[in-house]
């Protein structure tokens, strides 16, 4: 089984990578024709090239047929004129097209089949007249634009045909006119590096076993590889990540105060919530807890805890994640109605909020209370470290055993007790370790290993189970559906089609925006605390009722083991739903910097440019959200298997059946929101 899934992701990845890697998106979706009607005259307005190119003139023709017979028109008198979309009319200067009777009508200067009698009249000496081609029924001019942007383009009729009129006849719209975007060209390069850089790690693997001299299936430990052991036991390893990340939380927090307190434009914003949030789950997959390594709240917890703390022990009722879940679940609901990610004060006092809860905690509570027991996200990070294939482990259980002075918890020279309170003597599971490498520096029996296995091994080797983890895997399942789907263009129908449901007027609730705000409210509150654990349990009733009274296990027992692989399918949300900001709306940090550099410190770094091009088009990220949703189906269906053969022995395929049904219910339901068409984070 573990070689077909294997073979599976491989096959999976090598049809998005040739997919990912030939598949076009053109010019980034970039409109190079506009058809309209004039008249009897079908009309056809091109532009060549599609793209803004600087120095080169483009090419701009019309052609016309006649809309009963499909004629090409002939003897046509046509002109054109472009104007820049962010120079109105009024202050315009030499760019606009004077009108001779009266203003363009229509809001935006245009006229869009205004009846005969109320057509403007321009002075035609502003614009550009088309040439006849060679090919009858097409005319064609060459029209210069200096710049790129958005321009409103204006077409002047005086004749079709023959006919001629005694106003020409006018017809305009809006022609954006950018650079090319740049999407082939970071698909192909991201494509390059992923393979040039997998091949390189492959090789130095290969390389790295053979000069340990490893034999077939033995697991390569990283402390064996003696600069990776110096690194991991220096006095550097950690501030080395910490500095940094505190650096760059200080600038992020003063631009939240400071900066334009616009969600798409603060680097605060778009640093926190568009980028680090999004990118960070990834290291979740790939390296566990190692963010917590260098989160710069666990480090102010770490160096003011060392210089004074009155090291009480955290409340033992609360020592588990059920606070720092329903913490995370109130900020998301928050978020929700107040918007949180629009807003970049917001987000400063949230961070410095956070950052003095840690403080306070770190000189009352042992080691990183906060981190283990109240951190928002500390409980996320546990459970989506599960599917990371490193591990810090014991090297030999025997030897942990007959060691008694457990140098590992309680510190031993260079190194410190445990700040995430775990013993690696009983270690089975990612959760709680953070890689702070205190353990192997205390370790005088160098009995730590740090390793690379299997994907999502965790979630059917623990030895326990516990049930305010269950719960909130089940609540990520829920949150992350409804939480996407509050940011995809359908969803307003969707909460009025269940707002009708709900008798607002009995409580006196008028505003239909109101009502929409509370009904979202009410669906994720019940669609993730409710729904998601009700239909687990309703699956675990299955499972007990397929294997029959012998069931080896209770309802709640039953709920809390098979609850671990429905991991796998908050997590494919996760990242599916944050691939499409990171790589959409990511971009838009450049702008934003530069725009800020200048603004605040006087630094000239460019031009600031709004006109963002995503690093990926819409099809790709498609395809990659498919790819995701795919293989982690695999891993939590496998897992689901796995954890029915471990407690129910032949009666396996009876356990796994209710539970497969489950996850793949949730994975189509995730597939269907995706479907829809993406609201910009900034913008919902």
């Amino acid at each position: 089984m573990k070689k077909l899934i294997s073979h599976i992701v491989v096959l999976l990845t090598m049809l998005f990578t040739a997919t990912y890697a030939l598949g076009g998106e053109g010019h980034g979706n970039v409109r190079s024709s506009y058809e309209f009607r004039i008249d009897t005259a079908e009309v056809k307005l091109k532009i060549e090239p599609a793209t803004f190119i600087k120095g080169k003139t483009p090419e701009i023709s019309v052609a016309l047929t006649d809309s009963m017979s499909g004629n090409p028109v002939l003897d046509a008198e046509i002109y054109l004129y472009l104007q820049d979309a962010s120079t109105s009319a009024a202050h315009a200067g030499h760019t606009a097209a004077p009108a001779v009777k009266n203003s363009i009508p229509g809001e935006d200067g245009l006229d869009f089949g205004s009846a005969p009698d109320e057509r403007p009249s321009y002075d035609l000496s502003y614009f550009t007249r088309f040439k006849a081609g060679q090919m009858a029924g097409m005319y064609s001019t060459s029209y210069p634009i200096i710049k790129k942007g958005d321009y409103k383009f204006i077409i002047a009729v005086k004749s079709l045909g023959g006919k001629r009129f005694a106003e020409p006849i006018i017809y305009g719209g809006a022609m954006p006119y950018r650079e090319a975007s740049k999407i082939p060209l970071y698909r192909m390069w991201f494509t390059a590096i992923v393979i040039f850089s997998s091949g390189l790690l492959g090789i130095w693997i290969l390389s790295q076993r053979k000069s340990l001299t490893l034999q077939t299936g033995q697991k390569l430990n990283l402390l064996d590889i003696p600069w990776i052991k110096k690194f991991f036991k220096s006095s550097w390893f950690q501030p080395v990540f910490q500095i940094p990340a505190f650096v760059l939380f200080l600038i992020i927090i003063a631009a939240g105060l400071l900066d334009v307190q616009q969600g798409d434009r603060n680097i605060a914003t778009l640093s926190m919530w568009t980028i680090w949030w999004a990118a960070i789950i990834f290291t979740f997959v790939f390296a566990g807890r190692v963010w917590c390594m260098m989160c710069p709240f666990g480090a102010a917890q770490d160096r003011l805890g060392r210089l004074f703390s009155l090291n009480k022990n955290f409340p033992k009722p609360v020592r588990n994640i059920w606070l720092s879940s329903f913490i995370f679940f109130g900020l998301t609901w928050w978020d929700s109605y107040s918007g949180i990610v629009n807003k970049p004060a917001l987000t400063s006092y949230l961070l410095i909020g956070f950052f003095i809860a840690a403080v306070g905690m770190a000189v009352t509570f042992k080691g990183r209370s906060f981190c283990r027991y109240v951190c928002p996200i500390g409980g996320i990070i546990g459970l989506y470290s599960m599917f990371s294939p490193v591990e810090l482990r014991n090297k030999c259980l025997e030897v942990c055993r007959g060691h008694e002075a457990k140098e590992c918890v309680k510190g031993a020279g260079n190194g410190l007790p445990c700040p995430m309170f775990v013993t690696p003597v009983t270690l089975d599971r990612n959760n709680y370790c953070n890689f702070c490498s205190e353990c192997i520096k205390s370790c005088s029996q160098d009995n730590i290993v740090v390793r690379v296995r299997s994907f999502a091994k965790d979630l059917w080797v623990s030895a326990k189970g516990y049930m305010d983890e269950a719960y909130l895997a089940m609540v990520l399942v829920g949150l992350t559906i409804v939480v996407t789907g509050e940011m995809v263009e359908p969803w307003h129908k969707w909460m009025d089609v269940i707002g009708k449901a709900i008798p607002y007027k009995w409580f006196g609730i008028a505003s239909h925006a109101g009502a929409e705000k509370l009904t979202f409210l009410i669906v994720m509150t019940v669609g993730s605390l409710v729904i998601p654990l009700s239909l687990l349990a309703f699956a675990a009733f299955a499972v007990r009722k397929a294997t029959g009274p012998g069931s080896p296990l209770s309802l709640k027992e039953t709920i809390i083991r098979f609850a671990y692989m429905f991991i796998p399918v908050g997590l494919s949300m996760h990242l599916a739903h944050n691939v499409s900001h990171l790589f959409k709306e990511g971009p838009g940090i450049i702008p934003a910097i530069q725009r800020a550099a200048a603004l605040h410190l006087g630094l000239n770094m460019g031009e600031p440019d709004w006109d963002i091009i995503p690093l990926m088009g819409s099809e790709s990220i498609l395809w990659l959200q498919m790819a995701i949703f795919m293989m982690l189906n695999v891993f939590s269906l496998y897992s689901g298997y796995r954890i029915a053969v471990k407690y129910y022995g032949d009666k396996a395929m009876r356990a796994f059946i209710p539970m497969a049904a489950l996850a793949v219910f949730f994975m189509m339901l995730n597939t269907y929101i995706l479907g829809q068409p993406m609201s910009p984070r900034h913008g919902h």
